[in-house]
């Protein structure tokens, strides 16, 4: 055998997908539903879960929707509320402009 192979080592390549985290719970969302899901198509007397904990997966499901289909952007790109309406290249150089040579 020759020397080099006597040394070899097993060398796994192994790099997890990296996933963001609102996916991840997401993911645990779906899997939240589907436990309620089951739940309602069992017998009273074959269910799993308590009434509690099945009153409180249906209060904190809609929530954790909520908070996941969350949009940052306003409803209105500028308001009352202070924002600045979009501004052309033309009035930012033509107000740079006059900033500089005309004060």
């Amino acid at each position: 055998m020759p020397e080099n192979l006597s040394n070899f080592q097993t060398m796994y390549h192994y790099h997890p997908v990296q996933e963001y985290e609102s996916k991840k719970i997401q993911r645990a969302l779906n899997i939240l539903k589907g436990v309620i899901a089951r739940e309602d198509k069992r017998h009273m007397m074959d269910e799993q879960l308590t009434v509690s904990m099945q009153n409180l997966l249906e209060e904190i499901i809609p929530q954790l929707e909520n908070e996941l289909d969350y949009d940052p952007t306003p409803e209105h790109l500028w308001d009352l509320t202070g924002g600045e309406p979009p501004v052309t290249l033309n009035e930012m150089h033509t107000a740079a402009y006059n900033r500089k040579y005309n004060s």
